[in-house]
């Protein structure tokens, strides 16, 4: 009798689940149109700071070989290979991207755009407190400002990683971290 019922209650089920043709195909293509829409806001993730001009992650992970071209070529020294990859390492000098392209025209497989650094300021920025605005006036893109508040923002469409900013700041308050790629490379 238990399994009349459990089969009773699945056929009202249905009865009440009615899925038409149109239904059923409006179903599985709406879903790959909305995995689709998530897929391309997905932001891509850098692994590691890259030289300037850049192609996205993946297409720079499968053009570069790790020929060392760009190495050589860059006059700051800024570029170095880890694990196989040019990667771009700014400590103490900041790059020329607005200038300086050696490392684009050294690369023999084009693929060196975007360093992929973003700055992320400390909670103890002198220009929260004391009007410091080091870090805003040495950006050449002029993308990092201050609010009311003396909060620093960033317009990441606009920053291309270069590290001027970095280089000004003489407290170290801030960093440069990898960024999220917004569809620039």
């Amino acid at each position: 009798m238990s399994d009349r019922r459990d089969e009773r209650y699945y056929r009202a089920w249905m009865t009440h689940r009615h899925v038409s043709r149109r239904g059923l195909l409006r179903g599985l293509l709406g879903g790959g149109r909305q995995a689709q829409r998530q897929a391309a806001l997905i932001a891509e993730c850098r692994a590691a700071g890259r030289p300037p001009y850049a192609l996205a992650e993946a297409a720079f992970l499968a053009c570069c070989d790790g020929c060392g071209e760009c190495v050589a070529a860059c006059p700051y020294g800024l570029i170095a290979l880890h694990e196989g990859h040019a990667w771009l390492d700014i400590a103490f000098c900041a790059c020329d991207t607005q200038r300086c392209r050696a490392c684009v025209d050294a690369c023999p497989a084009g693929a060196p755009a975007d360093t992929a650094w973003r700055p992320q300021v400390g909670p103890h920025c002198l220009g929260r407190y004391s009007g410091c605005r080091l870090c805003q006036r040495a950006c050449p893109r002029q993308a990092l400002r201050f609010d009311d508040a003396g909060l620093p923002q960033l317009e990441e469409r606009v920053c291309d990683g270069c590290g001027q900013c970095k280089i000004a700041c003489h407290d170290g308050h801030l960093q440069l971290v990898a960024a999220v790629a917004h569809g620039r490379g």
